[in-house]
């Protein structure tokens, strides 16, 4: 690495530092991920779907796919992640499956939502980045369900 770049990461680390000290928290350095667990959603899902997820130290990107259905980009500690979509109607979803897969460094994890419009629940499908040639992609049935109440 040249000269430059290594003024540059030292800056950036000094700066991330010094806004941590400023903001009360303490600082942590730049870690890799190990977890990832993206969470899509097939084409039948609802445009207006929303979609979040919350826990100790995990870290949430929402993007949006061409058919408007959320994208949930989920690292850190994926299996403390409590994931919860739902509508703007009021209905709500969760799933669970993250908190039971076994995670690698590899790749993320990548489950597709088969959401039917009017079901209560829904299958999801699970890859990993990289083993699409040596496992084959693993269904689990209503995995993901409407909360009742």
């Amino acid at each position: 690495m040249n000269r430059i770049g290594l003024a540059l990461m030292a800056a950036s680390a000094a700066a991330m530092i010094a806004a941590d000290a400023f903001a009360g928290e303490p600082s942590q350095g730049f870690e890799p991920t190990a977890q990832k667990f993206y969470l899509q959603f097939s084409i039948f899902a609802p445009g207006d779907l929303q979609c979040d997820a919350t826990g100790p130290g995990v870290r949430t990107k929402v993007t949006r796919g061409i058919t408007g259905a959320p994208l949930l980009r989920i690292t850190g500690n994926a299996d403390q992640a409590v994931i919860s979509c739902w509508r703007p109607d009021g209905s709500r979803y969760t799933t669970d499956l993250n908190r039971s897969l076994r995670y690698n460094t590899s790749g993320a994890i990548r489950a597709t939502v088969t959401f039917r419009p009017g079901a209560d629940t829904g299958s999801v499908l699970v890859q990993r980045d990289g083993e699409q040639d040596r496992i084959v992609p693993q269904v689990f049935p209503r995995a993901f369900v409407k909360v009742q109440g």
